[in-house]
């Protein structure tokens, strides 16, 4: 009777120490999941922004003196241009895109006509009427010798193969103001004063 007891109890003993090692094993595989599968959100990227067209012109003079800058961006119905000048003389001054890419005769006006791709006339902005696309208006430079010009052009683009594209065209500013509609061709804005070329940016 002895012997038969101490056999039944070794047995339970290693039934108990059977079920205690898979309930173990069962916790460590739980354990170790998430590090074996990592969470979707947690390998996710951020997704990046959509590429937009930009470009840029330095504005430098016959002289070869750099008195300002423009950066342009490609927005959904047009071209947003930023134009900043510094240390040129007060006042307004005239600011167009020219319909060539060529700065290198400044006072000859190598860059050609204001940039006209459907022969509307001269005008300002702020005359709310068709306009050469080329047309931004007038630049106001402070007693500080600085100025800012910030403008939309709707149908303009930056798109190289669109026929309304100002890349690769020149951006000038001129010695004088502006006047509009009332003098054609230019509205009567002087000779250029500084140029550039519109490049990809």
């Amino acid at each position: 009777m002895q012997r038969y007891i101490s056999i039944s109890t070794t047995g339970a003993l290693l039934l108990v120490g059977a079920l205690a090692g898979c309930s173990s094993s069962s916790r460590g595989d739980n354990a170790r999941a998430p590090s074996q599968e990592p969470s979707p959100v947690s390998e996710a990227e951020p997704a990046s922004p959509p590429g937009e067209l930009r470009a840029e012109a330095k504005l430098v003079t016959a002289e070869g003196t750099e008195e300002g800058k423009a950066t342009f961006v490609q927005e959904p119905d047009g071209v947003r241009v930023v134009i900043e000048l510094a240390d040129v003389p007060q006042g307004k001054k005239g600011v167009h895109v020219h319909e060539k890419g060529d700065c290198s005769n400044i006072a000859g006006e190598s860059m050609g006509s204001h940039f006209a791709p459907q022969s509307d006339q001269h005008a300002l902005p702020s005359e709310g009427a068709q306009r050469h696309l080329g047309d931004l208006g007038n630049i106001v430079v402070s007693a500080d010798g600085n100025g800012r010009l910030e403008i939309k052009v709707p149908d303009a683009s930056l798109d190289p193969s669109a026929p309304t594209t100002f890349m690769g065209r020149a951006l000038v500013v001129h010695s004088g103001e502006d006047t509009g509609s009332a003098q054609q061709p230019s509205g009567g804005s002087g000779p250029p004063m500084a140029c550039g070329v519109i490049r990809k940016g």
